[in-house]
């Protein structure tokens, strides 16, 4: 019996990428640089496996943001202050709040049913304030968020230092729904939960994972 529903934020909840390159163009006319999709392709390519390094432990959050847009000016051949750039495009995304199509049904649905907890690889008050800023905070229980609790999805500690902070409850009691088969996926199922896997572009099938969905609606078919 489910008691304890885990779902991440960013392309699950929240359209990180949207956000991501409304903030990259808004940064780029404040320091007079020429935007273009190569850019947020670039971005993606680089920034994602940062994300990958952090996982894996290779790296820190704070390292990822001194290195990210240094790394990502040198391929495009763009000289900046990549410091700055960062700064400001990092505040642009803590009030970027697009919610993915069907986010707030499904909390809404689970939020009458279950324990929601809400777990990230990112800081509080950046996550916090975005989910504010979408209408969702509202149907959130708790905010477990890797920056708060010293570990990174999809460590063991970050789900003991989770579980730590709830009533008894048994990892087979809970769910971990997240676009990710690394940090999400991956995290979930070497921790003893069940999973479910947000899989809106209907990417190759994982048979490892115990249920998957398209549509964040799907979720009240499951639970």
């Amino acid at each position: 019996m489910i008691k304890v529903v885990f779902i991440d934020i960013d392309n699950t909840l929240l359209d990180f990428d949207e956000g991501a390159r409304q903030s990259i163009k808004n940064t780029c006319a404040e320091f007079g640089i020429e935007y273009s999709d190569i850019m947020f392709d670039t971005f993606q390519s680089v920034n994602n496996e940062l994300w990958r390094r952090l996982e894996r432990g290779e790296l820190t959050r704070e390292r990822l943001h001194e290195i990210r847009w240094g790394l990502i000016f040198a391929q495009l051949g763009i000289s900046a202050d990549a410091a700055a750039f960062e700064g400001m495009f990092f505040e642009g995304l803590t009030y970027s709040a697009v919610p993915i199509d069907g986010a707030a049904e499904a909390l809404k649905y689970l939020s009458g049913k279950y324990t929601v907890c809400v777990a990230s690889n990112a800081s509080h008050g950046h996550q916090a304030e975005r989910m504010r800023e979408a209408g969702l905070e509202q149907y959130v229980d708790k905010f477990f968020v890797s920056a708060d609790i010293g570990a990174d999805k999809p460590s063991k500690r970050f789900f003991d230092l989770c579980f730590d902070r709830l009533p008894p409850c048994r990892p087979d009691e809970a769910i971990m729904i997240g676009d990710s088969l690394t940090a999400d996926m991956r995290g979930g199922a070497d921790y003893g939960m069940r999973t479910c896997w947000y899989n809106p572009h209907a990417a190759d099938s994982v048979d490892w994972v115990d249920y998957t969905v398209t549509d964040l609606r799907q979720i009240e078919q499951i639970l």
